[in-house]
């Protein structure tokens, strides 16, 4: 399952042991300098960047790699590809519906758009799944933690990440019971069988939600998740290369004018 994958590359990567502020620091720079952008060209370089440190530098495989991005960038198209499309006709029709009287087409400004739309996006996406395919939810907890984030924003995250497995968990323990019992044998049976998952599902992951805070109350739990993370020491020479890479990218970002 995806995120099982990404917990797991998480921790067998190749920087896994790199500190999370270095990476947190190029993640942002390149976060900002995709958002700052005017033209395709920055978020595009991030983008490419972003992935080859990935697949090459961290060690993550490109088939999975693909795999991960696939779903999120697909997403971006079609939601950015909505910015091109006119309904009063546009510069380039693309088809008329007289009883309507409805002209579908693509606007050229509504194309300019949506490609620096998706290219923001992508740049912004593939950051962040670096980030998340390199260092371990327990790391990144306990790095936005030491910039004084606020907790109460921590422990929705931390516990929100621990409902993402439950989930998982018992959406497969339900798709294999139904599988033995024919439950996909047909499209009728596959339809009432995901109705009937999507309705345990919700019943199942909140009973576990409640056993588990019933759970913390046992070990003590007070206002606070205590959880333990290793200590890292910063490398000087990361840190450099990070902060000149980042700073390359926002003043390019906003040097560039279309």
């Amino acid at each position: 399952m995806p995120n099982l994958k990404i917990d797991t590359f998480a921790y067998s990567n190749r920087w896994r042991h790199v500190h999370p502020g270095e990476k947190g620091l190029l993640v942002l720079s390149c976060l900002t300098a995709a958002l700052l952008s005017r033209t395709v060209l920055i978020p595009l370089v991030i983008a490419v960047a972003m992935s080859s440190m990935t697949v090459l530098g961290a060690g993550i495989p490109c088939r999975e790699y693909l795999r991960l991005a696939a779903l999120p960038a697909l997403f971006l198209f079609w939601s950015c590809l909505a910015l091109a499309v006119s309904f009063t006709g546009g510069d380039l029709p693309l088809a008329h519906f007289p009883a309507l009287s409805l002209t579908i087409g693509l606007s050229r400004q509504g194309m300019g758009q949506a490609q620096l739309a998706l290219t923001r996006s992508l740049g912004a996406t593939f950051s962040l799944l670096f980030l998340a395919l390199t260092t371990p939810m327990t790391e990144i907890m306990a790095l936005l933690r030491s910039l004084g984030t606020p907790r109460l924003l921590i422990e929705l995250m931390t516990i929100t990440y621990r409902q993402i497995f439950i989930f998982l968990e018992i959406a497969g323990q339900i798709r294999s019971a139904q599988e033995a019992r024919l439950g996909y044998s047909s499209a009728r049976n596959a339809m009432k069988s995901l109705a009937a998952m999507a309705g345990n599902i919700l019943l199942s992951t909140l009973t576990r939600a409640r056993h588990n805070h019933q759970g913390l109350l046992a070990r003590g739990y007070g206002d606070e998740l205590l959880f333990l993370s290793p200590r890292r020491s910063w490398n000087v020479f990361n840190l450099i290369g990070a902060s000149a890479a980042g700073l390359v990218l926002i003043v390019s970002a906003l040097a560039i004018r279309p």
